[in-house]
């Protein structure tokens, strides 16, 4: 692994655990588009490093996110 792809790795991590404090930690109508433009964030920095297996669960996060946004 490259410096460049390690520090991606950091910034998907650091992403994700915003999103994710994002959603458990506040209680106002635009936490769902805050945490969803985090993982969306997190996407294009994975794919651009090419961390292929952090893909998975970046997408599994904006499924369940489209999920609550249909309950």
């Amino acid at each position: 692994m490259t410096s460049e792809q390690d520090a991606a790795r950091k910034r998907v991590h650091q992403l994700l655990l915003s999103g994710d404090n994002t959603l458990k930690n506040r209680d106002d109508e635009g936490r769902r588009d805050r945490a969803r433009a985090r993982f969306d964030e997190a996407r294009r920095v994975a794919e651009g490093a090419g961390l292929d297996d952090a893909l998975t669960i970046i997408d599994r996060r904006l499924e369940l996110l489209g999920s609550l946004d249909g309950a």
